[in-house]
C-alpha cells in the first residue's frame, strides 16, 4: 500500500511502511526497516559466508566479477549483502532509468543511509532527496563555479610540482601510493585551506568509508564499524568547531566558501558540515584512484602518452584554468577511457520507494539496489574492442558512449549526479598538464593489471614506475 510523503513540495508516492517509519522521505531521519524477501530473484543465496565470498570476489576482481555475475544470474538479480541480501542491476537500461529516477520509484538519501548505517548523513548531500536536495545544491553551486575551480587549481599548482619535482629528481615513484598522498594535500589545501589538516582529513574519510563494508553494525564485535562511526563524530566536531573563524574570515577554499554561503540558502551549521562531509566523501580518493589507473595505461601506451605531452607543450606552461582545460582533447579522451576500463565508482545505491518492476522482475518496497554503472563500460554489445585501451572512440566522428543512454556515466546521472566532476576532471588535466612537458615514463616493470575495489575502484599493484626527465 502506497501512501505519500506530505512534507516534500512535490508529493512522493511510498510504501506505507516506509512513510511509516522515516516520515518524509525527502529528508529521512533515519534509514527504513521493513521485513522482505527477494527469494523470487536468482543469484546467491543470502547469509554472512556468501556475503564474504562475494564481497572478496568483488573487491579482487572488480567490474570483471561483476560481468560474470549478470552473465550468471541475469540484469536483475540478488546478490548477498551483509546478513541479507541486496537487488544488483546490470542492464544500462535499467541503470539510467534508476539515475533518472523520472518516476520517483527510488530514494538516494535511504539508499545511502542504508548504506552507511551508523553514519549520520541527515541532512547531507546524499541524505536529501527531490526538492530539499535541490536546495542543497544551490548552496553548493557557489563553491563549484567556474571563478572557484580556476581559485582551486592557483592553490593546488605549487603541491603538484613540488612532488614532481622529487619524482624527477629521485627517477623513479611508486606511483599509487604518491599520488594518493599527493591528492589528499590537495584536497586538504583546496577543501580545509591549510596541508595540516591533511592526515586527518584522510584518515576520517577512509576509515568512514569502509563503514559499509563491515558484516556488523556493533562496536563491540565490529572493529571497522566501530572505528568508522567514531572517524565521523569526530570529523564532525572538528569542522563545527572551525565555522565562527572561517565566517568571519572568509577564506577560497571550499569549506570557508560554504561557511559564508550567501543569504536565502537557509543553512545552519549542522547543514554546512553535513553537506561538506558529503561531497568530501563523494570526492575522498576518487580522483587520485583514476589518475593512478591513466598512469598505468599512458606507461603502456607510450604513443598516447607522447600524443597528451605535445598537446601539454603546446598549451604553454602556468596553472590550468577551466577555459585552457577544454583545449586538451587527448586527454579528455585518455581520462574517459581510463574511467571506462578503470571505473572508480562501481555502482549507484537506491532504495525502491513501492513495488516497481525492472525486467520483468518485481522489486519490493523497501529492496536496496545497486544499480552497477561500471561494469556496462565494457559491455561488448555497445563498445568496439571493449577491454582495449582506445581513446578514440571519445572523438567527435566516433562518439561510442552516446549510442545509448546508460551506457557511460562513470560520474553517475540524474539529479544526484556528482557535483564534483567538473573539479575531478580539472584536477586530472592538470596533473598531466604540469607532468607531462617535465619527463616521460614508463613501468619500472611491466605486468598485467586487473581492475578492483579497495573500495574505490583502480587498476591493481603499485604503478612503479621509472621517471626520465625531458632535457629543456
Amino acid at each position: 500500500m502506497a501512501a505519500v510523503a506530505q512534507n516534500a513540495k512535490v508529493p512522493v508516492a511510498a510504501d506505507s511502511r516506509i512513510v511509516d517509519w522515516v516520515g518524509d522521505v525527502s529528508r529521512p531521519q533515519r534509514p527504513p526497516q521493513v521485513e522482505l524477501r527477494l527469494d523470487h530473484l536468482p543469484g546467491l543465496k543470502p547469509g554472512v559466508v556468501s556475503a564474504i565470498s562475494w564481497l572478496y570476489d568483488y573487491m579482487g576482481r572488480g567490474v570483471v566479477a561483476v560481468s560474470d555475475y549478470v552473465r550468471k544470474y541475469g540484469p536483475v538479480s540478488r546478490v548477498p549483502f551483509r546478513s541479507g541480501s541486496a537487488v544488483m542491476v546490470g542492464d544500462g537500461d535499467m541503470v539510467m532509468r534508476i539515475a533518472r529516477n523520472a518516476e520517483q520509484e527510488w530514494s538516494t538519501a535511504l539508499a545511502w543511509m542504508s548504506f552507511f548505517e551508523g553514519v549520520d548523513l541527515r541532512g547531507s548531500l546524499g541524505g536529501l532527496d527531490f526538492e530539499p536536495h535541490r536546495d542543497a545544491r544551490k548552496l553548493l553551486q557557489p563553491a563549484f563555479a567556474p571563478t572557484a575551480l580556476d581559485g582551486y587549481m592557483q592553490i593546488s599548482a605549487p603541491l603538484i610540482e613540488q612532488a614532481i619535482d622529487g619524482w624527477v629528481e629521485r627517477g623513479a615513484v611508486a606511483f599509487k601510493a604518491d599520488v594518493r598522498a599527493l591528492l589528499a594535500s590537495v584536497s586538504s589545501r583546496v577543501f580545509l585551506g591549510n596541508e595540516a589538516s591533511g592526515p586527518m582529513l584522510d584518515r576520517a574519510l577512509a576509515q568512514t568509508w569502509l563503514t559499509p563494508f563491515a558484516l556488523f553494525r556493533n562496536a563491540f564485535f565490529s572493529p571497522t564499524w566501530r572505528r568508522g562511526t567514531r572517524a565521523h563524530r569526530t570529523l564532525s566536531d572538528s569542522l563545527r568547531a572551525m565555522i565562527p573563524a572561517r565566517r568571519a574570515a572568509g577564506g577560497a577554499d571550499l569549506f570557508s566558501r560554504l561557511c559564508a554561503a550567501p543569504d536565502g540558502t537557509n543553512a545552519d551549521d549542522d547543514t554546512i558540515v553535513r553537506t561538506f562531509i558529503g561531497v568530501m566523501l563523494g570526492a575522498f580518493d576518487t580522483t587520485s584512484a583514476g589518475i593512478a589507473s591513466m598512469a598505468y595505461l599512458l606507461a603502456r601506451h607510450p604513443d598516447w602518452q607522447e600524443s597528451m605531452r605535445r598537446e601539454a607543450v603546446a598549451l604553454g606552461p602556468g596553472p590550468l584554468t577551466m577555459q585552457k582545460a577544454q583545449e586538451l582533447d587527448m586527454a579528455d579522451r585518455c581520462w574517459k577511457e581510463t574511467l571506462r576500463l578503470y571505473p572508480v565508482t562501481g555502482a549507484i545505491p537506491r532504495l525502491a520507494l513501492r513495488d516497481v518492476e525492472l525486467g520483468r522482475q518485481r522489486i519490493p518496497a523497501g529492496a536496496l539496489v545497486f544499480a552497477m554503472i561500471g561494469s556496462t563500460q565494457r559491455d561488448g554489445d555497445w563498445w568496439t574492442r571493449p577491454d582495449t585501451f582506445d581513446p578514440d572512440r571519445f572523438a567527435v566522428g566516433r562518439a561510442e558512449e552516446k549510442k545509448r543512454p546508460g551506457q557511460f556515466m562513470p560520474f553517475g546521472a540524474g539529479a544526484h549526479a556528482c557535483i564534483g566532476s567538473m573539479l575531478s576532471t580539472l584536477e586530472v588535466k592538470a596533473f598531466w598538464h604540469a607532468m607531462l612537458p617535465r619527463c616521460r615514463f614508463r613501468l619500472a616493470a611491466d605486468y598485467d593489471a586487473r581492475h578492483e575495489y579497495k573500495p574505490m575502484g583502480s587498476v591493481s599493484g603499485p604503478v612503479k614506475l621509472v621517471v626520465e626527465e625531458i632535457a629543456g
